[in-house]
């Protein structure tokens, strides 16, 4: 069976798979592509005008080499090597001559549709660049080379996923990065066996190695000047094809807590707000579970007036503290996820009634005590300052494991939380690299 039939046969009932016969040089051939990947205007420019011109008579084998070596005056021509090499190139968008019995040329006419650079969503700046990365990875390393125009930049490719194939793109920068680190990747990138790698989820997954943790273990950002950075500092930077944004490995604590906004302030400013973000890591983490440890537990360690406050507040509501907290902290979760789950057009006015009009009526019907209300809306907010997404997420999570052991033994299973939770990070690696750096490579002066 000829690298037709094969291609027939795999492609069968595929709509998109055109195969059109044509006659080169009075040899009958034929050219195909899939419908969508390709320019049509580029295969007739540069592959079917250019074989029409050819008016002598030549033989299969003579045919594909003079292709081959551009004596056809066609576009760049590459060998198929097997049908699974052309099978590949029909999927990355190029257009197949098969010339039977001698084998297939492929032409590189991609169609051109895709989405341009356009501003950050998530990671924007007042100051900064305005310029993200787009789902194309040959975009995004353009885009790169802009910050970047050293010839130390590195780029290795390979394809992931059994039936995704997705195209993944390694960077580096040769004299700055550990070339151990870059060997590592490399490996784990060639060893990865999964379906697909489409979500951002299967990639932070799946490239870690054994997650079981909730923390991210890989950095990813949306904006260029952040990524070229990265790159900068000596770390191996990833571009998903498919995916708008660019990873950065190895990550830790200090990576995470780095906004947008710091390179593009001074330094006195750039530090002031790094010292809100731990302050507000702290109170998205702990408010919840201190109110209930002192509420349930430790009435005496609060001020008279405090808690004299909260008591009055706490008279007509039916429910225990505990119970109270967890519910709040619940119905947050799922005002969130409502929020992002909505159209945009309707999803201000989602936040709008259950922040404003449900809390208020349920603090009005004695369902919840205010205190515990401002509390847990407070620590919401702290939650919220904290830069990237999945690291808020594990934040949130903990906050409830946290809570919960407040409510079992007050202070002192806050702390035990807290030990288990120190012990839990200080265990994780990125890639061979401490995740609670650079708080664990603190050295005393001498």
């Amino acid at each position: 069976m000829d690298v037709l039939d094969e291609l027939k046969n795999r492609f069968a009932n595929a709509a998109d798979f055109t195969a059109r016969a044509l006659t080169v040089a009075g040899t009958p051939c034929t050219l195909c592509f899939l419908d969508g990947l390709v320019s049509g205007a580029e295969i007739g420019e540069l592959v079917i005008r250019p074989l029409e011109r050819l008016s002598w008579q030549l033989a299969p084998e003579q045919l594909l080499e003079r292709v081959l070596t551009g004596g056809a005056e066609t576009a760049v021509a590459l060998r198929c090597k097997d049908t699974a090499d052309a099978e590949a190139k029909l999927l990355a968008g190029f257009c197949l001559l098969i010339v039977p019995e001698a084998g297939a040329a492929a032409f590189e006419t991609k169609s051109g549709e895709k989405r341009g650079p356009s501003e950050p969503e998530v990671e924007s700046t007042t100051r900064g660049p305005k310029d993200a990365f787009t789902e194309t990875a040959r975009t995004n390393t353009a885009l790169l080379r802009r910050h970047l125009r050293t010839a130390r930049l590195r780029l290795w490719e390979t394809s992931v996923g059994r039936e995704s194939r997705t195209g993944v793109s390694l960077l580096w920068l040769d004299g700055l990065t550990d070339p151990e680190t870059v060997v590592r990747m490399q490996k784990r990138l060639q060893s990865v066996d999964t379906e697909d790698l489409l979500t951002p989820a299967a990639v932070e997954h799946v490239l870690p190695g054994k997650r079981r943790t909730a923390f991210p273990l890989l950095q990813y950002t949306e904006r260029t000047d952040k990524f070229a950075a990265g790159l900068l500092a000596g770390r191996v930077g990833l571009f998903v094809d498919g995916l708008p944004v660019g990873y950065l490995a190895p990550v830790n604590l200090g990576y995470l807590l780095e906004a947008a906004e710091d390179k593009d302030t001074d330094f006195l400013s750039a530090r002031f707000l790094k010292l809100l973000r731990l302050l507000a890591l702290a109170c998205a983490l702990l408010l919840p579970a201190l109110y209930v440890a002192m509420a349930e537990f430790h009435q005496e360690m609060l001020p008279t007036p405090l808690l004299e406050a909260i008591i009055e507040s706490k008279q007509k509501v039916p429910f225990p503290t505990v119970l109270e907290i967890l519910g709040l902290l619940a119905a947050f979760e799922l005002l969130q996820e409502a929020g992002l789950s909505a159209p945009k057009a309707v999803s201000q006015p989602v936040s709008i009634i259950g922040g404003l009009v449900v809390g208020t009526a349920a603090v009005e019907a004695n369902l919840i005590s205010p205190a515990a209300l401002i509390l847990v809306a407070a620590a919401g907010i702290c939650g919220f300052a904290l830069p990237g997404k999945s690291f808020a997420d594990a934040i949130r999570l903990c906050r409830f494991a946290l809570t919960v052991c407040a409510a079992l033994a007050g202070l002192w299973g806050l702390t035990f939380g807290l030990l288990a939770l120190l012990v839990h990070l200080s265990g994780l690696e990125s890639f061979d690299r401490a995740y609670l750096a650079p708080f664990s490579e603190l050295k005393k002066n001498r």
